[in-house]
Parts: C-alpha cells; sequence; structure tokens
C-alpha cells in the first residue's frame, strides 16, 4: 500500500537523483549521468536498473513481490529511474534503447495504477501521460497495449480504450472476451458519462456490434 509518508521520502531522494541526471545531461556528461543512475540503481533497488529491460511483465512483477506483497516502493524507483535513462539515451541518439526504457518505465507505472488506482497521486498520472507521449511513435509491444487499455478505460478515456481494444485484438483473438465486459460495462454508464469519453452510446454499441461480428468469424 503506498503510504503520504513514503512518497514525501521517495520524492526527496529521487528529486536529488533526478537534479544530478538533468545538470550532467545539459553538459553532455552522458557517462557521469549513467553512473549517477547506476550507483542510485544499486542504492535503492539492491540491482541494475537495466535488468528491468530484459524481463517480461510476469518476471518483474515476481521480482517485486515479497510474499503476497507487491513492493510498490521499489517499482515506483525503478520507474522513475528507467525514464531518466531513456531520456539520457534519447540525448544520445540511441533512440531504440530510450525506446526500451520508456516502455518498461511505462510498464511499471501501469502496473502501479492497476494496484494503486485509488490512492495514486496525480503526478504518476502525469508520468503516465508523459511516457506515452514519448513510447507511441514507435510499436508498442502488446502486454502493455493490455495495460494501456485498461489505463484509458480507468481514467475515462473510453475512445482510448476502445482503440487499443481492437489494435490487441489484431495480436490476440484472446482479448476478444474482455472486450464484451467492456462494452457491458460502457452500457450501464449514464450518456453524459460515454461523452465525456469521446464514445457516445451509439459507437459503444458499434463496437460491440463489430466485436462480436468479429468473434464469430474466428
Amino acid at each position: 500500500m503506498i503510504t503520504r509518508d513514503f512518497f514525501l521520502r521517495m520524492i526527496q531522494q529521487l528529486a536529488q537523483v533526478i537534479a544530478k541526471v538533468l545538470k550532467l545531461g545539459s553538459v553532455q556528461q552522458y557517462d557521469a549521468a549513467m553512473e549517477e543512475i547506476q550507483r542510485s540503481s544499486r542504492q535503492l533497488l539492491g540491482m541494475d536498473v537495466l535488468l528491468l529491460t530484459t524481463l517480461s511483465d510476469e518476471e518483474y512483477v515476481r521480482l517485486f513481490t515479497l510474499g503476497n506483497r507487491f513492493d510498490v516502493e521499489k517499482c515506483v524507483v525503478a520507474g522513475e529511474l528507467l525514464r531518466l535513462v531513456g531520456d539520457v539515451k534519447s540525448q544520445q541518439g540511441e533512440a531504440g534503447k530510450a525506446f526500451q526504457c520508456y516502455t518498461t518505465s511505462l510498464s511499471l507505472f501501469l502496473e502501479l495504477l492497476i494496484r494503486e488506482s485509488g490512492v495514486l497521486p496525480k503526478e504518476y498520472f502525469d508520468e503516465i501521460e508523459l511516457l506515452i507521449e514519448k513510447a507511441t511513435p514507435y510499436e508498442i509491444p502488446v502486454g502493455v497495449q493490455k495495460k494501456l487499455f485498461r489505463y484509458y478505460e480507468t481514467v475515462g478515456r473510453f475512445d482510448k480504450a476502445e482503440n487499443f481494444l481492437f489494435e490487441i485484438l489484431e495480436q490476440e483473438n484472446e482479448i476478444a472476451a474482455e472486450g464484451i465486459r467492456f462494452y457491458e460495462r460502457l452500457r450501464v454508464k449514464k450518456d453524459e458519462e460515454l461523452e465525456r469519453g469521446n464514445l457516445p452510446r451509439q459507437e459503444v454499441e458499434a463496437g460491440m456490434y463489430e466485436l462480436q461480428i468479429r468473434t464469430k468469424q474466428r
């Protein structure tokens, strides 16, 4: 469970790291910036943060799980540090490595949203939006697309959730059942809420119909 006291402490620690890395990056001392990130990673996480870019979602969830508790603190730290690595790699012109770090960071923050949606501070929703902007010029892995589908429904942007639903459907048929449940959840909402989510009722019904047709064809 995320606590306010934890965030105050963590924000202070991470703010110092971010300030140092930004200062080093501004004068193109990229090796020194990476050393600062790695030092902080070993201190705060007890591991090389870049290890996470080699793991699947299931693997890092296991890594951050202690008994029945998901280690929210380490997930926050890892997400922030990976974003910093992505920024350094982007400044160095290493777009592929930057994207890998951004998508892993995005996946971590979306995992936090799934687990802590009721208490996740607003700044982390802003962080997610920033990472989406950095990652979307490239092909986002299907596992992250599934999390974005859930994210956009959670924040009430139903049109974007629907877009990801059909993107995922082109790659995995299994999402169809979840897609039908998505439309069923939208059907019970008021028209005003659907309008605010840019997916009016007639489009909800059209989407449900198209999904049912696709399901029958397959």
